[in-house]
């Protein structure tokens, strides 16, 4: 799956990938670690009447504090949002600069989208993008509209919905408490601008029927550069809108080039993928792969206005201009991803997603471009470069495979999944590419059967190096499955449990051994507190992840690595029914 995935609905900010160590690291420090809620006043936060001589500007974007920091250049410290906000040090998401006139010097990417649809139609006067701390400076008399970007304004997504209540904290998530302060922000509440919300998240406060408690006057659904004018000249000109407005899915043409730099040097390669998950809205779009001098330029806008990364934004890196029944373009991803390295003021280059198949259709295609990513990886392991990217297992299962995920195993069978899984792991790691892998617990109708499959598929993975998110299933919106429920920690059965507990043994024993002593003392210490929040079930998993259940069997901590894999060779079929 892809992690609340920003797919150019109004916000693109990536969090994919990772360096475990470092992850592990910083979230270890959070949960040990509180702190004193960050003051409720904003910097210069006069509003327009407190302002009359400022007379503002005429459409006003922005987002949450935490959706505008770049996490100290560290994409994937943005999972840490969906934690309780008191586990969340402020420090992790500095402010990032502005430029002289205050207007913000990065941006999420789909919020550039948004400004440059703007401006060319209302003109660069009358459009400005601002991090909270300086809205007092644009927001006035003149003010007509402001429009705010967000991917989890109600911490509901699939991150923060399981490690909230996980770790059995109360307590708002931190993208909520940010959303709330910026929707509360004095400067909004004593204007009379009208405030639409948009971006991947934006469906959670329609869907929580949160709209009118938060003063939100519209909610934009999906993409956004159909819809998006016609929208704003409406509520220009005084007229009524719909309280919830599903935006039209854009042509290729309609999508403009960026006119100021983004959060990570973001760049769009591809929107949607087509591999038709279930549970995942990009997947369930038409592919489109833009051309590569679009997409050069806006790597060359970002590069010259500061942006040392470059965070290729894509479902899937691999269906760039792919072929037939997802075969892949290798000739096009290897020219992209050349032109892309060699353009002055690029340092680090990140991919956002990719799929797993393909990896083992074509192993020459890592060959080629995994030195690329390796030498401009911001990422290293145990003193080495290495690099990352976010890849969906989501289940170790055939059925749920054939059921949920048809076309995400092309050109291979439902049934080959667990050795595609294992092949392109193995291919990747010999590469230096060590991936982050979700996995999906709480799948409809999942199975007793389905949940041991995919132990057993962890098993066949225990010496590989990737690091593991497992989530509880999450209805979006856009999904195919948005009507159904929620996948619940309290109904979580002792597999499922025991999924959990070996995902996150792993991730410490082969990131972080030498914590493992500082783990188990937490977990003793903890255990009175999870049994009375989780129940008996909890006593296998603290046992594991603490490193007991090592000790009491004579197990070695930390996994050994090993380079040989029993898997047999994989053939691929032509066509199954998936569209492309």
């Amino acid at each position: 799956m892809t992690i609340e995935i920003h797919n150019l609905r109004w916000t693109m900010e990536s969090g994919r990938g990772i360096t475990a160590k470092i992850l592990v690291g910083h979230i270890i420090q959070g949960v040990s670690s509180t702190l004193t809620k960050f003051g409720d006043e904003f910097a210069g936060g006069e509003s327009c009447k407190n302002a009359p001589n400022e007379p503002g500007v005429m459409i006003v974007l922005t987002a949450s504090d935490i959706e505008m920091s770049d996490f100290k250049l560290n994409p994937f410290m943005a999972f840490a949002g969906g934690f309780p906000q008191f586990l969340v040090q402020k420090r992790l998401y500095p402010s990032l600069p502005s430029n002289p006139d205050g207007s913000a010097k990065f941006a999420p990417y789909g919020l550039r989208k948004v400004e440059s649809l703007l401006v060319e139609e209302f003109g660069e006067e009358n459009v400005v993008v601002s991090h909270p701390s300086n809205l007092h400076r644009f927001i006035g008399p003149r003010t007509k509209i402001v429009g705010i970007s967000t991917m989890d304004p109600l911490g509901t997504g699939f991150v923060s919905r399981t490690y909230t209540s996980l770790l059995g904290l109360d307590g708002k998530p931190a993208t909520l408490a940010e959303f709330e302060d910026l929707v509360y922000h004095p400067a909004l509440r004593n204007c009379n601008a009208k405030i639409i919300v948009g971006g991947s998240g934006a469906w959670q406060i329609s869907d929580a029927k949160m709209q009118e408690r938060m003063g939100i006057d519209t909610v934009l659904v999906g993409q956004a550069e159909h819809s998006l004018i016609q929208i704003f000249r409406k509520a220009l000109a005084g007229e009524e809108l719909s309280n919830v407005i599903t935006m039209q899915t854009p042509s290729h043409e309609e999508i403009p080039l960026i006119k100021r730099a983004s959060i990570y040097g973001t760049v769009e390669i591809m929107r949607g993928c087509g591999r038709g998950c279930s549970f995942c809205s990009p997947t369930l779009r038409q592919r489109y792969s833009l051309p590569l001098d679009h997409i050069l330029r806006e790597v060359e806008l970002n590069a010259r206005n500061g942006s040392k990364m470059i965070i290729l934004q894509t479902d899937d890196l691999f269906l760039y201009q792919a072929k037939k029944n997802f075969i892949p373009n290798k000739e096009a991803i290897v020219e992209l991803i050349r032109a892309v390295e060699q353009i002055e003021g690029v340092e680090y280059l990140q991919a956002a997603h990719a799929s797993l198949a393909p990896v083992v259709y074509d192993k020459s295609l890592i060959e080629e471009i995994a030195p690329a990513f390796v030498e401009k990886s911001i990422w290293s392991c145990r003193g080495k470069r290495c690099a990352s990217v976010e890849v969906g297992i989501e289940t170790g299962s055939a059925r749920l495979m054939k059921q949920y995920m048809r076309g995400k195993m092309l050109p291979y069978k439902p049934e080959q999944w667990q050795d595609v899984v294992v092949r392109s792991v193995e291919l990747l790691n010999d590469n230096e590419i060590y991936p982050l892998a979700t996995l999906i617990l709480g799948l409809p109708g999942e199975q007793e059967e389905d949940v041991l499959a995919t132990i057993d598929l962890l098993d066949r993975l225990e010496s590989s190096k990737l690091f593991y998110v497992p989530l509880l299933f999450t209805s979006e919106e856009e999904s195919n499955l948005r009507r159904q429920r929620h996948g619940n920690l309290k109904d979580l059965d002792k597999a499922q449990w025991d999924v959990i507990s070996r995902c996150w043994k792993h991730n410490i024993d082969v990131w972080n051994p030498e914590l493992s002593t500082t783990i188990m003392l937490a977990c003793i210490a903890s255990y009175p507190f999870y049994s009375l929040k989780h129940g008996k079930k909890i006593f296998r998993p603290v046992m594991r992840i603490s490193g007991l259940e090592d000790r009491l069997l004579g197990r070695k901590v930390g996994v050994k690595c090993q380079s040989d894999y029993c898997v047999p060779d994989l053939e691929f079929i032509t066509d199954d029914g998936v569209g492309e």
